[in-house]
């Protein structure tokens, strides 16, 4: 009974992962808070030809031991549950509420990069200028109009790449970048809910198989990768990563539209009045909901930190791991 209730805590753990997946915030900052970030990396880095020799060896036991697969096949079920429901919900506000939700996600994006510019350890010149580069880079992009999305097999698995990014990342967003690159209404909004319904499951399924390739590759490469950047060039990657995240408001900004010529948006100013009040109480909640997550990641870590400092004495007669 034990075992089952564990599972199911890993499971729900994995569905609040991939509701978040779907908006534009870190489930790798949410898998942090959750305290199955590292779990989960290493499990990842796991997967390797090394621990598979035990497969075609017919080990099965001895592999899902080496791997601790049962932890992560529960935890990505999870995961992929709730990114199917969240995405069937954001649809349906994107359609009803378009306004709103984008400004909610101008609120989400605003405070994730707060959170990864208070990461940073040393300001200097030096990443001063890397935020200043990121930023330009992602804006320049972001201004730019690309209202037709791209169904391409080459393109939906670069998507994939960049999409599963944010899962092992923490404070990068996948579906930050997702929007972007042109491709989140066309993978979220589109393809997730198509596979709820037989009739249009294989043409969900059709975009999705690509963008799942990608995002494999993603997880297993950055699974490595993370840990060599962050180890080595930790400011510089955040500093980056923040300008990135600071120069793509433009993607999320509600109140445009694709000029004449379909290349650039055509910006212009809100009206004052009763959607704009409520478009601004939307960006304050999504801001609130990230400071809400960096409170429960601080609580997480330290009572991590306090059960490494003081760990409970072993009690006589429970066996040993």
């Amino acid at each position: 009974m034990l075992k089952l209730w564990l599972s199911l805590k890993v499971f729900i753990k994995g569905m609040i992962m991939g509701a978040v997946n779907v908006f534009p915030i870190s489930s790798g900052t949410i898998s942090l808070v959750l305290g199955v970030f590292e779990r989960f990396v290493n499990s990842i880095k796991s997967l390797n030809p090394k621990n598979f020799k035990y497969l075609r060896m017919g080990q099965a036991s001895e592999f899902a031991r080496r791997t601790d697969f049962k932890f992560f096949i529960t935890l990505f079920t999870g995961v992929v549950l709730g990114m199917v429901l969240t995405a069937i919900f954001v649809k349906q506000t994107l359609k009803s509420y378009e306004v709103y939700t984008w400004s909610f996600f101008i609120g989400l994006i605003i405070a994730s990069v707060v959170y990864v510019m208070k990461r940073i350890e040393k300001v200097n010149i030096k990443n001063i200028l890397l935020v200043m580069a990121g930023f330009l880079v992602s804006f320049l992009l972001s201004i730019k109009s690309n209202p037709y999305s791209n169904d391409s097999f080459l393109y939906l698995f670069l998507c994939g790449i960049v999409g599963a990014t944010g899962m092992v990342v923490p404070g990068v967003s996948g579906s930050h970048l997702m929007l972007l690159m042109g491709n989140y209404e066309l993978i979220v909004t589109e393809a997730i809910p198509a596979l709820t319904r037989a009739s249009t499951f294989l043409q969900g399924a059709k975009i999705l198989f690509p963008f799942a390739l990608g995002a494999i590759v993603s997880i297993v490469s950055f699974s490595y990768l993370l840990s060599w950047l962050m180890r080595d060039y930790r400011d510089s990657t955040l500093s980056v990563l923040a300008g990135f995240m600071l120069g793509s408001l433009p993607v999320v900004y509600p109140w445009k539209e694709p000029a004449a010529d379909m290349l650039d948006f055509v910006f212009h100013l809100p009206q004052w009045n009763s959607e704009l009040l409520m478009a601004l109480v939307m960006v304050a909640m999504g801001a609130v909901s990230v400071y809400v997550l960096e409170l429960m990641g601080r609580h997480t870590a330290k009572k991590q930190a306090e059960r490494l400092q003081n760990p409970k004495p072993q009690r006589y007669g429970k066996k040993t791991q």
